[in-house]
């Protein structure tokens, strides 16, 4: 069940890759490897199963690298596979400390964590060092859809990537609240923040 976690979510991320039609699938991407966070106690194995979730996104989505160089696309598929994984280690960490010293809010601010984390791994691998690899910056999903992020003058493609992972998150959060507690006041508050955060991009600041 945990293989087939890791799998999903490689596999939604490449499906709702430029030049599929399923672009959507990337607000829900990243939910299988949430639930997976949570699932697994051990840091190898979720370590493990993070890096083979992102080595399917990576090879599916950027297979074409190996008509240049074999050699080299192995390279670059391993590497960048293994970079992807340390943000989302960092999160499984810092998640387990935050529980323990702040009950009530240490899962918020965890997410918190993970999208910092993420974006702030992203910027790196963007900017400052010669292991740059910009296609799978979260945020150049919607390179087919332009229409829909005219706002990137002001957040640029990281503003994307936020925006990604908070959908992700918030719709996680839904299912684990509905799982809980049901329909409760949580649940529908959550799911005006979700509809919130999906549209308001997308609809009013184009």
């Amino acid at each position: 069940m945990n293989m087939f976690a890791a799998l999903a979510t490689g596999l939604l991320l490449f499906a709702a890759w430029p030049m599929s039609p399923f672009t959507l699938l990337i607000f829900v991407a990243w939910v299988p490897l949430l639930w997976l966070e949570e699932r697994v106690e051990k840091r190898r194995k979720f370590f493990a199963l993070t890096y083979l979730c992102m080595f399917v996104w990576n090879v599916s989505t950027t297979w074409w690298i190996w008509n240049a160089s074999a050699s080299g696309a192995t390279g670059a598929f391993l590497a960048n596979s293994l970079l992807m994984c340390f943000p989302w280690l960092g999160y499984k960490i810092a998640r387990r400390w935050l529980l323990k010293q702040y009950p009530s809010t240490g899962q918020s601010l965890a997410y918190i964590v993970l999208i910092a984390f993420w974006i702030c791994f992203e910027y790196i691998h963007l900017n400052d060092w010669g292991l740059s690899w910009p296609w799978l910056t979260l945020g150049n999903v919607f390179a087919t859809h332009p229409e829909w992020v005219q706002w990137y003058e002001y957040t640029g493609i990281m503003g994307g990537s936020c925006w990604i992972l908070l959908s992700n998150i918030l719709i996680y959060s839904l299912i684990r609240e509905h799982r809980q507690s049901g329909r409760s006041r949580t649940y529908f508050s959550l799911m005006v923040f979700f509809l919130a955060v999906l549209l308001i991009p997308a609809v009013f600041l184009n």
